[in-house]
């Protein structure tokens, strides 16, 4: 039987939400007869985490119509799933070639906003056989929602808990922080905001253990203000991990700082994890996060602040709302109800 051949179109060469997300599905579908899949992007400082992962993948030089062109032409895709708006919109110059499907993982900014890249995607929107969000928040927000709406569906993600508890055995030193931020350093994250909090516990006389893990380019300027705040004994910057998740096993709880998110995949990692989250309330956030249940939301920097020492001092009700984060978990993170739904969308 010849197998459906998906082409995942990525615009960047990191490795972060978007990315993720792709690589899962990958996973999920190596053992189906029925798929063949392959992972196609520039190669740069993704390549440890893909090989680690073990995913195949087609690389570009650039990206750009004629590096994808050279790609489909020597794949010959029946699907070319594009894990953006750039990869979406390169997609869409394929559509006589194979059936495309334009995946948004973030409530960017951008796109809730007239701008080059919103009309852009305006003009390739009957291209798509199915655009998927991942938050309903996502699609509403969105500047041509109207046009949008038929051709879309939201389909929150997921995380598969048994890879993950997988990867966890590959690390065997022991950590142990209060507090983990786990992300790119960048303007969407806002990882300012975070150390200022940091600043602000451990001035109320908490003494807070902070790893943050990941990288990008504001990683310069947050050693900075480490340094201008005194927070060195406080704060452990690993830079990026390939394997995180024993650090994040071995934190209390999972901070987020975000201007925007979709449905993060480090929230819901966490949440396999049993780890409760406390994060500004951005989009899909406010979905898998009951407030002082699986975690707290608030974009007033001081209550954010109280509430880690609150459940930092207070043992009982960190073991209480560690106990739900497992009960939501059990819910949300459904990784065979994910696989149909894509299995619809591709077929």
């Amino acid at each position: 039987m010849k197998k459906i051949k998906v082409l995942h179109l990525i615009s960047t060469d990191i490795f972060s939400g978007a990315e993720n997300v792709a690589c899962q599905i990958i996973k999920q579908f190596e053992t189906d007869d029925k798929y063949d899949m392959v992972y196609c992007s520039k190669i740069g400082s993704n390549k440890d985490r893909l090989d680690s992962l073990k995913i195949k993948t087609l690389p570009i030089k650039n990206f750009d119509y004629w590096s994808v062109k050279k790609a489909i032409d020597q794949y010959k895709p029946d699907i070319i799933h594009g894990h953006d708006i750039k990869a979406s919109i390169i997609a869409s110059m394929f559509s006589n070639k194979a059936k495309i499907v334009s995946h948004i993982h973030a409530n960017h900014e951008n796109m809730r906003k007239f701008n080059i890249k919103t009309f852009l995607y305006s003009l390739t929107i009957k291209k798509y056989s199915k655009i998927i969000w991942v938050s309903q928040s996502a699609l509403d927000s969105f500047y041509y929602v109207n046009m949008v709406r038929d051709e879309s569906i939201v389909l929150y993600n997921v995380v598969d808990s048994k890879a993950l508890l997988e990867n966890l055995k590959k690390d065997t030193t022991d950590y142990e922080f209060d507090l983990i931020y786990l992300g790119r350093l960048n303007y969407q994250k806002n990882p300012e905001r975070l150390i200022k909090i940091i600043k602000d516990i451990k001035v109320k006389g908490y003494n807070v253990k902070v790893a943050i893990v990941g990288t990008g380019e504001l990683h310069e300027s947050i050693k900075k203000l480490i340094d201008n705040f005194e927070l060195n004994e406080n704060v452990k910057l690993f830079g990026y991990v390939t394997n995180p998740y024993k650090i994040l096993n071995d934190s209390k709880i999972l901070i987020m700082t975000s201007r925007y998110e979709g449905t993060p995949m480090v929230a819901l990692e966490a949440m396999a994890l049993g780890k409760p989250i406390i994060s500004t309330p951005t989009d899909g956030l406010r979905d898998i996060i009951d407030n002082d249940k699986t975690g707290f939301l608030s974009n007033d920097d001081d209550e954010l602040s109280e509430k880690i020492i609150e459940v930092l001092s207070d043992k009982d009700k960190y073991n209480e709302w560690c106990k739900c984060v497992k009960k939501k978990n059990d819910d949300i993170n459904n990784i065979e109800n994910y696989c149909a739904e894509m299995r619809k969308i591709y077929e």
